[in-house]
């Protein structure tokens, strides 16, 4: 069987992520690998610093401006405005900024080379409006037990990752296994290793 996330949580901590047999509660290990994958996934980006963060961006999302666009993160690390075929970056304000910052005359009013946008509600925007603005968010992956590997996602991030669900996976045997002790100096182990990961990603 292949090396993937799922049998290196088996080998570290004894949880069998590639198991398809159901768990104490009702699941397989399968389904909880996946999950402690995905949530230490989301964990570790929140936790990186900005030059790997644009490692974890997405294909850039576009829209109108003035037409505002529904997000479904708030790291958006960079705004750009398109104007006679260049893109200009967009400064970030407040969303309580922006009706001063469209008003003629306001020295901070953005111009079409000095674009501004913020968030509201949920939702992008740019002034000035009516041409294409493109907007790059960082995505949080899915991470199953049988990948070997995690797409836009910094390589040297990824050890963090599997040992930050190898200590899910303890903390999932100790609530329903009775060796807790034996589990205690792993899961001890596990948190130190942890640690150095994310050190070492500073």
């Amino acid at each position: 069987m292949a090396w993937n996330f799922g049998a290196e949580i088996h080998a570290l901590t004894g949880f069998d992520g590639e198991s398809s047999s159901n768990t104490a509660t009702g699941e397989t290990f399968q389904a909880h690998a996946n999950q402690f994958l995905t949530d230490s996934a989301k964990e570790v980006i929140k936790l990186l610093p900005n030059r790997l963060l644009h490692l974890c961006l997405s294909t850039p999302q576009s829209f109108t401006a003035g037409t505002p666009d529904a997000l479904t993160t708030g790291k958006i690390l960079f705004v750009t405005r398109e104007q006679g075929g260049v893109e200009y970056p967009c400064r970030k304000i407040q969303p309580f900024q922006k009706g001063r910052y469209n008003e003629d005359g306001d020295m901070n009013k953005p111009t079409t080379t000095d674009p501004v946008w913020w968030i509201e509600n949920n939702k992008i925007d740019v002034l000035p409006t009516n041409v294409t603005v493109k907007y790059h968010e960082v995505q949080y992956p899915t991470v199953q037990y049988n990948h070997t590997a995690i797409a836009n996602f910094p390589d040297e991030a990824e050890r963090a990752v599997v040992i930050g669900a190898c200590i899910k996976a303890v903390e999932y045997l100790m609530a329903h296994e009775e060796d807790i002790e034996l589990l205690v100096p792993i899961l001890n182990q596990l948190e130190k290793d942890y640690q150095k990961e994310l050190s070492g990603l500073v």
